[in-house]
């Protein structure tokens, strides 16, 4: 497996939190940063798109993205996603307001994207890996994501404040290879941080008390503006697993 970075606010010390990570090159999990990171070649490449909630930074390229490909793909890319999350992009982005609607585009019968549901807590097989979405605790109806092939897993946490139920699926992961999870404020931020519902590194050293697994976490969804206070506070924790996630980085199992 071949995980690349295509956004996360964790290593870079400017720039918006734009989240995306792109699996074996056709398989994007969210689209914070698909066409700020790719050449258009290699957006074509893509054949599904995993998208773990609606908010902007994990959502804002799709639009782009389908012009890039339009008239370049044979097959309608999949849009897996919530069903709340899926009415979002319907009502509010591919509406022929904001965007032209590229579910219909060119045509009902041949569209450049289509929409899939995805039902926390059921796998999806897609180019040669299986999927699995967990809810989380966030503003928005939310998941993050098991990712699988035949040999290793990885999850992304997406973004989160205090839950549970991901940690239990990274626990009885026998093949899991690593954990991206958030911290989001400062801990002088905690307020502002349980009202969005994200996590302080204080909050995120509590969930991690609950992954029983010895493996790498890295982190992302630092606020630029905030990730002066905010790596001592990561260091603090002692915890010999975490570190954090870099622009473009690249991790092949």
């Amino acid at each position: 497996m071949e995980l690349r970075i295509l956004g996360c606010s964790g290593g870079e010390a400017n720039g918006e939190r734009l989240t995306g990570l792109l699996v074996n090159g056709c398989v994007a999990i969210d689209a914070g940063s698909i066409t700020g990171a790719l050449t258009v070649e290699e957006q074509v490449k893509i054949q599904h798109v995993f998208i773990s909630h609606s908010h902007l930074d994990h959502i804002c390229t799709l639009p782009f993205f389908t012009k890039n490909i339009f008239g370049h793909t044979h097959d309608a890319v999949e849009i897996h996603a919530l069903p709340e999350t899926l009415d979002v992009l319907r009502r509010h982005l591919f509406n022929d307001e904001l965007w032209p609607d590229f579910s219909v585009i060119p045509s009902p019968n041949d569209p450049t994207i289509r929409y899939t549901d995805i039902e926390p807590e059921r796998a999806y097989h897609v180019c040669g890996l299986r999927i699995t979405p967990i809810r989380v605790n966030h503003l928005v109806p939310c998941v993050g994501f098991k990712v699988e092939d035949e040999k290793d897993a990885f999850i992304f946490t997406s973004d989160t404040a205090e839950t549970d139920r991901i940690w239990e699926v990274a626990n009885a992961t026998p093949n899991l290879r690593l954990v991206i999870a958030e911290a989001s404020f400062p801990n002088e931020q905690v307020r502002l941080a349980a009202a969005s519902k994200h996590l302080t590194p204080a909050k995120l050293g509590a969930e991690l008390a609950k992954l029983q697994r010895d493996v790498p976490v890295k982190i992302y969804h630092l606020t630029p503006g905030d990730r002066v206070p905010m790596l001592p506070q990561l260091q603090a924790l002692r915890d010999s697993r975490v570190s954090l996630l870099d622009q473009d980085e690249r991790l092949i199992w």
